[in-house]
C-alpha cells in the first residue's frame, strides 16, 4: 500500500512537471529571449539622470502602430509625442522622448492608430495599450521583456539597451497576443519583473528535477521505516 501511494505521489509529481499549454500571453510571446523567459515588464525605471533615447527595432503587424512614453515622476512628469509609426520601418532615426531623473518611473503606450479610424494618435486617441495595465484601455499588460535583461550596453556611456515587445489588439479586437505588433528599444532604462500573469515561469527541467528529488526522498524515508 505504502509502495502504491508512493508511485501515485511520482506520477502527480512527474504530471506537474510536463509541459503545459500556456495561455497566450504568458509564455508563448514571440518576444526574442536570446535563452531567456519574456515576461510582463513590473516597472520600467531611468537608470541614469538624462535622456531616454529609443529606436524601432522590429515589427511584425499590418496595423499603424505609434508609441511614446510617459515619466510619471510628478516632480519631473512629461509624455513625448506619438513617434515610430511602426509601418516606416526599421530604418527610422532613433528619437529622444525625454530627460528623466534618475528612478523616474516610465510608462511605454502604443497607439494602434488604425483602431482610431484615421491611421493617426494625437491627444485624443483612446485604443491605447500599455507597460502598465492602468493605462490600457482594457486594463491589461501589452507589452513583454526578455528577463535576461538588456541586449547590449553601451560601452561608453554604459547605459542599457532595453527591447519592450508590445501588442496592439485587445481580446475586443481578437488580439493573437504574440507582443510583435511594435518592438522598441529603449535606451538608459532599467527593468523589473514581479509575479502576475506574465512573470517567468520555471523551465520544466528545473521542476523534473524537484519531482525526481522529492520523489527520491519519500523513498529514502519508506527504506528506513
Amino acid at each position: 500500500m505504502r509502495f502504491s501511494w508512493v508511485l501515485l505521489s511520482v506520477s502527480l509529481l512527474l504530471a506537474c512537471a510536463s509541459p503545459a499549454l500556456a495561455d497566450t500571453g504568458d509564455n508563448g510571446s514571440t518576444c526574442t529571449t536570446f535563452g531567456g523567459v519574456c515576461a510582463g515588464p513590473a516597472q520600467i525605471r531611468a537608470q541614469f539622470t538624462g535622456t531616454i533615447d529609443g529606436n524601432l527595432n522590429y515589427f511584425s503587424a499590418d496595423f499603424h502602430d505609434w508609441v511614446r512614453v510617459i515619466d510619471t515622476n510628478p516632480n519631473n512628469s512629461w509624455t513625448s509625442p506619438w513617434v515610430l509609426e511602426n509601418q516606416l520601418g526599421t530604418n527610422q532615426p532613433s528619437v529622444t522622448f525625454g530627460s528623466a531623473i534618475q528612478g523616474d518611473v516610465l510608462i511605454v503606450e502604443l497607439c494602434d492608430a488604425e483602431l482610431q479610424g484615421n491611421r493617426m494618435c494625437d491627444a485624443n486617441s483612446n485604443y491605447l495599450f500599455s507597460t502598465d495595465p492602468t493605462h490600457s484601455q482594457d486594463g491589461m499588460n501589452h507589452a513583454m521583456a526578455n528577463t535576461l535583461g538588456p541586449g547590449t550596453i553601451n560601452p561608453v556611456d554604459h547605459k542599457n539597451y532595453w527591447a519592450v515587445w508590445m501588442e496592439d489588439l485587445d481580446d475586443a479586437h481578437q488580439s493573437d497576443w504574440d507582443y510583435n505588433d511594435e518592438s522598441v528599444t529603449l535606451h538608459n532604462v532599467v527593468i523589473s519583473f514581479g509575479s502576475g500573469e506574465n512573470a517567468p515561469v520555471p523551465e520544466p527541467a528545473s521542476i523534473t528535477l524537484l519531482a525526481t528529488a522529492l520523489a527520491a526522498g519519500v523513498l529514502r524515508k519508506i527504506g528506513r521505516v
